[in-house]
């Protein structure tokens, strides 16, 4: 008797329990809805069609309407001018099928839009990939991709009005891709008005300036070779001076040796350009037309001194690593090449000096020919530099992958049948290559970031000879031989004094390590640390709201399985089940 009043003291006591948790789980349920609702736009895209969540959000919003935002172009015109809008608009849709590939491979927000440390990666890469244009402000210079906004390129050369156009949308949602392509066809077109800048200013130095539209075909010439000149040695022409240029002139194949082959090829370019309009051949508007022209393929064509220069360096390298040895190096400057004369310091400050090995210090084949010491042209706007061979690697993956990111399989059966100009393929990675990318998976979710530092470090130990090795951001500064000497008050270079003193010093050192035992090791080096190239402010990335999303609504799931299981628990005990009863006990 005792043990049925407790059974039924116990029955009576289990359903108030259930339906009191009954109850919470309701509450959670609600709170997690909620929580979905107030994430936004995201969440309710997710959940489209159900028109209370879309009126709850809007109340807990409280934003009220939000006004239609005007064409990007519009705005462009109001603060530059129709004609500079007309010269931009033309140049869009060229970069939108350039940007294409990358950006749609790329970690983008829930709008399709990029941040601001986005837009300057992804600016800086085609500009670089087209031209071999490094734009100031756009590079990153050795320090992390979001150090500041691409937008500040507007600030120094434009004004407020224009750089507050571009920081407004970046600042509050990113951009688009056709945003993206507007920024990059203004800037493009800012290196227009800049061409017919120096143009006007070449004619002035050299006493033609009421021969514009009137100068010989000879004069032609002495123009164009004056405005080359003032371009390949960086020589400002809004304060250079006519003495300073015929000097240089002089002196030209001592300063560069490859001035000669750069009037032929001028000359080429020009002979195709006036083809079209014969007659206008010595015309201002014309001679414009051919330094556009020479602009756009310059780099390009001087890449094939970069070339040329990666096969120098690969006839002395340290076999299948990417690097020379230092005292080579320097050696090869003794022997008659007028390259490889930077000094030590110079080179750690641009990033080319290998020093993982102490006694055996060496130069980092693509990280010197990608320095800013082998940048020739220069504007108020960019340098003219080599053009990132790597570029030509990431790309195809981008374009296959279609992605921020891939599994690690993925990526090593594409890397696998990519061949370089140095790398044979179909190849097999060695499996400690392999593992490398595993582990990189490892420290993100099972796949590989293809804009990452430890991604870039893997593309370097699977390509040594073409893919610069990523520093950490900071460690490194790509400054000009004449900033170097700027700021640290010495030159870049070593004379032929120096340099033989140098080599002797590399010598020595080799010597006493190999002597103490010490080996001379391949292996390249490898350091842990990443970083992530596009950054999304943590309230807006859309990466983290999906994630959000996606726990929330896993929350709202399991919260409904659990009322499901409590309520088929409460209709059991009310049944009076035994087991059910000794259930709610334990």
């Amino acid at each position: 008797a005792g043990s049925s009043a407790l059974r039924v003291s116990l029955l009576a006591v289990c359903p108030l329990t259930v339906t009191s948790f009954f109850i919470f789980v309701s509450i959670l349920a609600m709170a997690c809805a909620r929580a979905v609702i107030a994430s936004g736009a995201l969440a309710l895209a997710f959940l489209g069609g159900l028109p209370a969540l879309a009126g709850a959000s809007a109340f807990l919003e409280s934003r009220g309407p939000v006004a239609p935002r005007s064409d990007l172009l519009d705005e462009l015109e109001a603060a530059l001018g129709s004609g500079r809008r007309s010269a931009a608009e033309g140049r869009v849709a060229l970069f939108e099928d350039a940007m294409r590939p990358i950006f749609q491979a790329m970690p983008r927000n829930g709008e399709d839009r990029l941040p601001a440390s986005g837009v300057r990666y992804l600016l800086h890469r085609v500009f670089v990939e087209r031209h071999g244009w490094f734009v100031e402000g756009l590079t990153n210079a050795g320090e992390s991709w979001n150090s500041s906004s691409p937008a500040g390129f507007f600030a120094e050369h434009v004004g407020d009005e224009v750089h507050g156009v571009f920081e407004r949308r970046l600042g509050d949602r990113g951009l688009s891709l056709h945003e993206t392509a507007v920024f990059a066809a203004t800037l493009e077109s800012l290196v227009h008005e800049e061409t017919l800048e120096r143009l006007h200013s070449t004619h002035h130095l050299l006493g033609l300036d009421a021969k514009e539209d009137s100068a010989s075909e000879k004069e032609v010439e002495q123009i164009i070779d004056a405005y080359m000149l003032m371009l390949v040695l960086g020589l400002s022409h809004t304060t250079v001076s006519r003495e300073v240029i015929l000097a240089a002139s002089q002196r030209m194949d001592e300063i560069y040796p490859n001035w000669h082959q750069v009037q032929k090829w001028v000359r080429e370019v020009r002979k195709e350009v006036v083809s079209a309009n014969p007659e206008s051949r010595t015309t201002f508007a014309t001679t414009a037309n051919v330094l556009e022209e020479v602009a756009e393929r310059y780099g390009r064509w001087q890449d094939s001194e970069c070339i040329a220069l990666k096969d120098d360096l690969m006839k002395i390298e340290k076999e299948g690593t990417g690097r020379v040895p230092l005292q080579d190096f320097y050696a090869a400057a003794l022997n008659g090449s007028y390259q490889f004369t930077e000094k030590r310091e110079y080179l750690r400050q641009l990033g080319a000096l290998d020093e993982s090995q102490v006694s055996h210090p060496s130069v980092i084949i693509p990280n010197y020919i990608n320095s800013a010491s082998n940048c020739l042209a220069s504007s108020k706007f960019y340098s003219v530099c080599c053009i990132n061979e790597c570029e030509s690697l990431l790309k195809p993956l981008e374009r296959h992958i279609g992605a921020p990111d891939a599994l690690p399989r993925e990526i090593v059966a594409l890397v696998e049948k990519l061949p370089s100009s140095t790398v044979d393929a179909p190849r097999q990675l060695p499996a400690s290559l392999t593992q490398r990318l595993e582990d990189i998976a490892a420290e993100h979710g099972g796949r590989v970031p293809l804009h990452g530092r430890l991604f870039s470090q893997w593309m370097h130990h699977a390509f040594p000879r073409e893919c610069p090795y990523p520093h950490v951001s900071g460690t490194t500064q790509q400054m000009s031989p004449q900033r170097f000497q700027e700021a640290l008050g010495e030159t870049s270079s070593h004379d032929s004094h120096s340099l033989a003193a140098e080599v002797e010093v590399c010598r020595e050192a080799t010597e006493q390590a190999l002597a103490a035992g010490a080996l001379v090791s391949t292996e390249l080096p490898w350091a842990s640390e990443e970083e992530l190239f596009v950054h999304f402010p943590q309230e807006a990335a859309g990466g983290r709201s999906r994630g959000f999303l996606r726990a929330a609504m896993m929350a709202l799931a399991a919260a409904s399985l659990s009322v499901v299981a409590l309520r088929a628990a409460a209709t059991g005990l009310a049944a009076g089940g035994g087991r059910k009863t000794e259930k709610c006990l334990v």
